[in-house]
């Protein structure tokens, strides 16, 4: 029988290796976006929760979706370190125009029962890739909103719903740090919720400013998941639900600012295709 800290690092190795690859793939379609951004984008961060919203129009402005599917934070960080390096530090290759917001999706992956999210010290470490993934964004966007961890299915295995709730609550606590928006638009999905998230809202969310966090975010969700207990069954209802939630401050005025090509709405059939088990 093999000793546990050495499946963790055959598994950390193996996930390491898939998101690469990924990312390999997605890379070009992300560095084309970013050079395509205008001064009322939105960017979509994060893992595949991100990445199958597609490029739905939020709030009236068009959304820029540079995701990677399966991705961690230190995942996430890693390669918006590489994007910064490679393709905004260098004259001919650069985003044009700083963004209107940037909206992170995060931690499904950082939960995986394998990595022992229940030990305080993994919900260190998910903080600190987060807000280096903040660094990042608060560059290239003038507001940041994040959302509230997801919940997984009763039925699903391999991931802590329990830890759902201990790492929204870091990321929270970053938000009202940091002065970005928290919100949750899983909430709908959720079985249960209890006790509280504690921290302040200091980001515009839902036409509110300020006030605590509310009813501490539940780790289960009850039905809107698509059998393998990680991925939404309708990631166009989620896009619509972040449209709803998010309030960017209005256009600065002046000329309207050049728009991208019709954006390319998600359909369930994009998970049906793209998602492997266990990966957002």
């Amino acid at each position: 029988m093999r000793a546990p800290w050495f499946e963790t690092v055959a598994r950390r190795w193996h996930h390491g290796r898939r998101v690469g690859r990924y990312w390999a793939v997605r890379s070009p379609e992300i560095r084309a976006a970013l050079r395509a951004a205008t001064p009322d984008s939105v960017l979509l961060v994060g893992n595949s929760h991100a990445e199958y919203i597609g490029r739905p129009d939020l709030g009236g402005r068009p959304s820029l979706n540079i995701a990677v599917g399966g991705s961690t934070a230190a995942d996430c960080a890693r390669h918006l370190a590489t994007l910064h390096r490679t393709v905004l530090h260098r004259a001919d290759r650069h985003v044009p125009v700083r963004c209107a917001a940037s909206v992170l999706i995060i931690g499904t992956n950082d939960i995986m029962g394998w990595r022992h999210p229940e030990r305080p010290r993994s919900a260190d470490r998910f903080a600190a890739e987060v807000r280096r993934i903040l660094g990042f964004l608060e560059a290239w966007s003038a507001q940041v909103f994040v959302a509230a961890v997801p919940p997984v299915g009763a039925w699903a295995t391999g991931r802590d719903p329990e830890a759902v709730a201990v790492f929204s609550e870091r990321l929270a606590a970053l938000c009202a740090e940091r002065g970005h928006g928290f919100f949750d638009p899983f909430a709908a999905l959720r079985a249960g919720q209890g006790g509280r998230i504690e921290g302040r809202i200091e980001g515009r969310i839902g036409g509110r400013i300020g006030g605590c966090i509310g009813e501490r975010v539940g780790g289960l969700a009850g039905s809107g998941l698509y059998r393998d207990g990680v991925h939404m069954a309708d990631y166009t209802r989620l896009a619509a639900e972040i449209a709803r939630l998010v309030v960017i401050d209005p256009r600065p005025p002046g000329p309207p600012a050049a728009r991208p090509a019709t954006p390319n709405r998600a359909a369930p059939l994009r998970v049906l295709r793209a998602a492997w088990a266990g990966r957002p």
